[in-house]
């Protein structure tokens, strides 16, 4: 395809998340021939994401150089046969698809070829970081996988869980010879992980053996504790290296808004986004200061004294916003969208710090219920959760109806297959932190006047993750700035460490709340 061409195709960018976010309505009641995708874009985009999984060799993810070489190779044949395409007499609907299809394939490129995450960062064995399309967290975050849903442990699963804990001591010893050019901002991201691992996984393993069927407990404490010595071994193996280690150099301007407009698809340039940024704090600062002197002499909401009120809050909250919702004719739930619950996370599960804010499981008819720490868990101090456990609709319209779970809900049921499978955080982001606004203009915290502040605090955090990111990227901010500026909101060092490493790594990865919104 022509240079030309490309440019005509990508004007149509501008427009396209009106396509790929179509509601639920529409989807369904087209008709599939109406939303039929092209066969050679379907092929494509399967291909692609096929391409994000390793190959298993030997038993396990096979992550090494020649692996990633394989997936160049295939990649190129991919891009190759995807150039020879001419979509300008196609449809907008198989355009935007060509543009979806395009996106993937340049994810692969940058994952593969600039990001480099197998060679670069430790963390990518450890936990689902972003990672612009490479399958990561083979290690622990496919063991919090496997462990997720609540028992029974069969002989079956117990059989796979252990596998797959004998497993990682061969994927970090592999991790080891693969990271022949670690930073010191990607490896410093993994450390916070692997404290504690020996003590930690015992824990594990002492309290998911209760569990366990009892013939093969002894297996699964022989198991742990070898996870647990390649866990400190890989510790020590980073922390003797880091002071060598070379540090990441940031990605600068053209590569950033090559991001922007080739991978996530907006007609925008770093400029446009930090300048959206800035002016958007400005908006949420002053509204922060106008609801505090509004507030003046409030006394502040009492937390949650257990995780079990945790738990039965949110479940009354999730039903005054669907009720809400429906009377204000704000939005339209259908009813195949499941329930959203929250419980106390198993004692084996709250062992490893990967897994305090972001597990869960999914349950018959399109229901998902999270875990959450006992109330005696450090993590209950740290930023999200110390507001969540006081008001839980602060997260309810983010993370549950109508954010997170509402929304992957209604996209996974698009006809096109390519729509139904397509990730793209600004539309998923975006939508849930519309609706942190969105509840406040609407009225639903007009009776939680401390709330509207808490909302607030969110909303410039999120202003602010965009100039963090974007300067990061542009080398105009270190990271420490970056951590300083994330903890004036406040928050606490921990998260903003985490958040700083994660933009540092993977950039674009900040935006996407904010920009997403606006």
């Amino acid at each position: 395809m022509t240079a030309q061409n490309t440019a005509t195709v990508a004007a149509f960018a501008c427009g396209i998340m009106l396509w790929i976010g179509s509601s639920a309505a529409q989807a369904d009641t087209d008709t599939g021939s109406e939303m039929a995708s092209r066969p050679e874009l379907v092929r494509l985009f399967n291909a692609a994401r096929q391409l994000r999984e390793p190959n298993i060799v030997n038993g396990i993810a096979d992550y090494s150089a020649a692996a990633v070489a394989h997936q160049m190779r295939s990649l190129a044949r991919l891009r190759a046969e995807f150039d020879r395409l001419d979509p300008l007499q196609w449809p907008v609907r198989d355009q935007v698809d060509y543009l979806l299809v395009r996106s993937e394939l340049d994810t692969l490129h940058y994952g593969l070829r600039v990001y480099r995450a197998t060679s670069r960062s430790p963390n990518f064995y450890l936990s689902s970081i972003s990672s612009f399309g490479l399958s990561s967290g083979a290690t622990l975050s496919r063991l919090g996988q496997l462990v997720s849903q609540p028992p029974p442990f069969d002989d079956e699963r117990a059989g796979q869980i252990l596998q797959h804990i004998r497993d990682v001591p061969r994927i970090l010893q592999q991790a080891k010879r693969n990271l022949t050019e670690p930073t010191r901002e990607m490896s410093r991201w993994a450390l916070p992980t692997l404290a504690h691992a020996r003590e930690n996984t015992r824990r594990f393993a002492t309290a998911l053996a209760q569990e366990f069927p009892p013939a093969q407990v002894e297996n699964l404490l022989q198991a742990t504790d070898a996870m647990g010595d390649a866990l400190e071994d890989y510790r020590a193996w980073i922390e003797e290296r880091l002071p060598t280690m070379s540090s990441a150099k940031p990605i600068g301007r053209d590569m950033y808004d090559w991001i922007l407009r080739r991978i996530w698809l907006l007609p925008y340039d770093a400029d446009d986004v930090l300048r959206t940024a800035e002016q958007e704090l400005s908006r949420y600062v002053t509204f922060t200061a106008l609801e505090e002197a509004r507030n003046d002499g409030l006394a502040n909401p009492a937390r949650a004294a257990t995780t079990a009120e945790y738990a039965e809050r949110t479940h009354a909250d999730v039903a005054r916003i669907r009720r809400f919702l429906t009377e204000k004719k704000a939005l339209t739930i259908p009813d195949y969208i499941g329930p959203y619950r929250r419980t106390l996370m198993p004692a084996y599960m709250q062992a490893i710090p990967l897994w305090a804010g972001l597990s869960g499981y999914r349950t018959p008819g399109n229901g998902v219920t999270k875990y959450s720490v006992a109330e005696d868990h450090p993590y209950t101090l740290t930023y999200w959760e110390s507001i969540m456990r006081v008001d839980p609709s602060t997260n309810i319209f983010h993370d549950g109806i109508p954010g997170h779970h509402f929304q992957g809900v209604v996209s996974a049921r698009h006809p096109s297959p390519i729509r139904s499978l397509r990730r793209d955080r600004f539309k998923s982001e975006g939508w849930a932190t519309y609706w942190e606004e969105a509840a406040l203009q609407l009225g639903f915290y007009d009776d939680r006047p401390r709330s509207r502040e808490m909302i607030y605090n969110y909303l410039r955090l999120r202003a602010m993750r965009v100039i963090v990111d974007v300067k990061m990227a542009l080398g105009d901010m270190s990271a420490e700035q970056g951590i300083a500026m994330l903890m004036s909101v406040p928050m606490d060092r921990r998260i903003a460490s985490e958040e700083v490493d994660d933009f540092n790594a993977a950039p674009t990865g900040g935006i996407v709340y904010q920009i997403g919104k606006s």
